[in-house]
């Protein structure tokens, strides 16, 4: 019988797919188990986006279930996060715009100074 474990990394935390399948070994009467690498499994999707045989990397995803769109609390925390990007653009185009009138009065005042040591 074949099952999929998912193993993290510690370190990454990178969870990956295997099949494991159980078998019992002729020669110790014990039993054993092979694991064979499916692949990475998405964070955000939870599907496993299989190897290629060649060695390269495969970045299609492929669902163990069939093909679901997200979930949709996954679709409300991808909208507020592009509404706290959009807010974000807006406040560093504001601070933006002060730091330009705050460099300004900087250069002034260092050619006040400048005019002062001159006299």
């Amino acid at each position: 019988m074949a099952t999929i474990v998912y193993q993290t990394n510690k370190k990454t935390g990178v969870v990956y797919a295997y099949r494991s399948e159980s078998y019992r070994d002729p020669v110790t009467k014990k039993p054993r188990s092979r694991r064979t690498y499916l692949g990475r499994v998405d964070p955000i999707t939870k599907r496993i986006i299989p190897k290629e045989e060649n060695g390269k990397r495969n970045r299609s995803p492929v669902s163990i279930q069939g093909d679901t769109p997200l979930p949709e609390e996954v679709q409300e925390m991808i909208k507020q996060q592009q509404d706290l990007i959009l807010s974000l653009q807006k406040e560093v185009e504001l601070l933006s715009s002060k730091n330009g009138k705050l460099q300004k009065t900087i250069n002034q005042i260092s050619k006040y100074i400048s005019s002062l040591q001159e006299s």
